[in-house]
């Protein structure tokens, strides 16, 4: 036959009780906050790497664009050179 508890008994389980619900509670407030900064570390490391991708993309395109601007620069240059020869040749022959 189970004992009845004492009033002293009954207030300790009760304070026990409450403060073991406090702590679940408290334990289940920091694991869901856990996961929700868990959750937004993994977004900004994706959106730092796209950002970090969409950047060598753009460096390397600017890279190409320069290349040929130069290549197109030099083959300019080179024209110029070889018509200013050429007048100076048509110079030198109606000068003779």
């Amino acid at each position: 036959m189970p004992s009845v508890p004492t009033p002293e008994e009954n207030a300790l389980m009760n304070a026990g009780e409450t403060i073991g619900a406090a702590a679940g509670k408290a334990v289940a407030g920091a694991k869901r906050t856990a996961a929700a900064v868990d959750e937004q570390k993994a977004r900004l490391a994706g959106a730092a790497s796209v950002a970090k991708t969409e950047a060598r993309r753009v460096v390397r395109e600017t890279k190409r664009e320069a290349k040929k601007a130069v290549r197109s620069a030099r083959k300019v240059a080179a024209s110029a050179k070889r018509s200013a020869k050429r007048v100076a040749r048509k110079l030198k022959r109606k000068r003779r």
